[in-house]
């Protein structure tokens, strides 16, 4: 379980990074001063992620569960699942190494709008503000996707294992690494906030975009390691 917790924490810590409407809220409440709402917003959002995670990680064990026979039969089916993760985040991350201003205008207003919906539903508490934002972006069509994808990967690889237990520990290492980078992030523009300049955000996307590659890489080098390539050729 413990193995699993690690996992989880690594991994909500990393696909964290990209800058959201969340992230978005968490730096401006940094730079205005405001540390304590800061943090209540991305526990609020944490939260939720850990939800979402433990359902992306049940769903992944089902489909894991269905496919398995056919993994079986037909090994080179899990070596092309592997390779299309690695591709994917290949692809993202070169999509966030090269941000336009358009998106980073287009974050800034999302988070507007997400807070100021939950304000106008009577939301004053931060934590409650960061939960209805999260909530928010379900309405991207990647964001499930995206989770189910991972945590089948981290399935198919036994990184983490079909068991009950293993799978809550999953969980809530990916909210604690969600919170972790929330928590970061705003220890870091909260200390340095009178010195950043008006491209930052394009630095944080910059720096998710790297971090996705380094994600990619790392997948890479597993599907290296555990492949028996003798079964291909």
């Amino acid at each position: 379980m413990i193995g699993a917790l690690l996992v989880g924490l690594f991994v909500g810590f990393f696909l964290s990074i990209p800058p959201g409407p969340i992230a978005v809220a968490v730096m401006k409440q940094a730079i205005d001063g405001d540390y304590r709402y800061g943090l209540k917003v991305g526990l609020g959002a944490s939260t939720m992620d850990t939800i979402y995670s433990l359902c992306a990680i049940f769903a992944s064990t089902a489909i894991i569960d269905t496919l398995q026979e056919a993994l079986q039969d037909f090994a080179w089916m899990k070596l092309v699942f592997q390779l299309v993760c690695v591709v994917a985040f290949v692809i993202v991350g070169v999509r966030y190494l090269k941000p336009t201003s358009r998106k980073v205008v287009d974050t800034a207003r999302k988070e507007e709008q997400q807070e100021e919906r939950a304000r106008k539903m009577g939301y004053n508490s931060p934590y409650l503000v960061g939960i209805l934002m999260s909530i928010a972006n379900l309405a991207s069509p990647t964001f499930l996707p995206m989770l189910i994808a991972v945590a089948s990967y981290l399935h198919a690889n036994d990184l983490v294992s079909n068991d009950a237990g293993q799978c809550v520990a999953y969980g809530f290492g990916f909210g604690s690494g969600a919170a972790l980078w929330f928590l970061v992030l705003l220890k870091t523009i909260y200390r340095w906030r009178t010195r950043l300049s008006a491209g930052f955000i394009a630095r944080i996307y910059r720096f998710a975009g790297l971090s996705f590659i380094f994600f990619a890489l790392l997948l890479a080098f597993n599907v290296i390691r555990t492949t028996d390539w003798g079964t291909y050729f």
